[in-house]
């Protein structure tokens, strides 16, 4: 990830996990999402496909356990939702 989305995203507000970003979407209040690239593809089916019908770019981080330590929770997450 380049060092202009990392400044940019610690800047904005955001989700984290599965649920929350389905949640967000939902609400059209999502402008970008960064998947772990570890993550197993039928996990995020829903989010996917929701995708598809949106313009909402899509970054890829590491991992899951890197990703979750970048937006500072002691889990593993599978996605990070940017919000409007």
């Amino acid at each position: 990830m380049s060092n202009e989305k990392v400044a940019r995203f610690n800047k904005q507000q955001y989700v984290v996990g599965l649920k929350q970003t389905l949640k967000a979407l939902n609400k059209d209040q999502v402008t970008s999402l960064i998947i772990a690239q570890d993550v197993e593809v039928h996990l995020l089916t829903r989010v996917l496909s929701q995708i598809n019908h949106k313009s909402i770019p899509v970054s890829f981080f590491e991992g899951k356990r890197a990703l979750g330590e970048y937006v500072g929770i002691s889990v593993s997450a599978t996605i990070v939702a940017c919000l409007k």
